[in-house]
């Protein structure tokens, strides 16, 4: 008996820690809510570690615009990433209109998107740290797979 409580005891712990580890990097929520009747309504969090690693097996060529594109600015990126990173939280950027609001802020080391208009609310949060590894793994795709 005492031999089956040191194994559940293991388990556990096992569970635990890589429980700890995924989550030590945050989560990635995502939340869409159509406004029309039988509208779908998508609540979606998952580890952020998992973004890098799901980027990882999307074929070469299927990043290949996006990394033409974000290598000029990739330098630019780092900087504004690192800079937020050391920000105190608050709204980046908000914009509002009749029957519209979209806001852009940081929280927690995430950025938070929010958009309200009349088909549909979104919202989106993003750790820093995974928007700029993502951004990375892109810019390094060369096209190839």
């Amino acid at each position: 008996m005492i031999l089956l409580g040191k194994i559940a005891t293991g388990f556990l712990g096992t569970a635990l820690i890589a429980g700890g580890i995924v989550s030590s990097q945050g989560f990635v929520h995502v939340r869409v809510l159509e406004k029309q009747k039988n509208g779908t309504h998508l609540r979606l969090g998952l580890p952020a570690m998992a973004v890098p690693i799901a980027l990882e097996f999307v074929p070469g060529r299927h990043l290949e615009e996006g990394a033409r594109n974000v290598r000029p600015w990739l330098p630019a990126i780092d900087a504004a990433a690192t800079r937020l990173a050391d920000c105190p939280d608050g709204v980046l950027v908000e914009v509002t209109e009749p029957g519209q609001h979209v806001s852009i802020a940081k929280s927690g080391g995430s950025i938070v998107v929010d958009v309200d208009d009349p088909g549909e609310t979104v919202h989106v949060s993003v750790p820093l740290a995974t928007v700029r590894s993502a951004v990375n793994i892109v810019a390094e795709s060369d096209g190839v797979q």
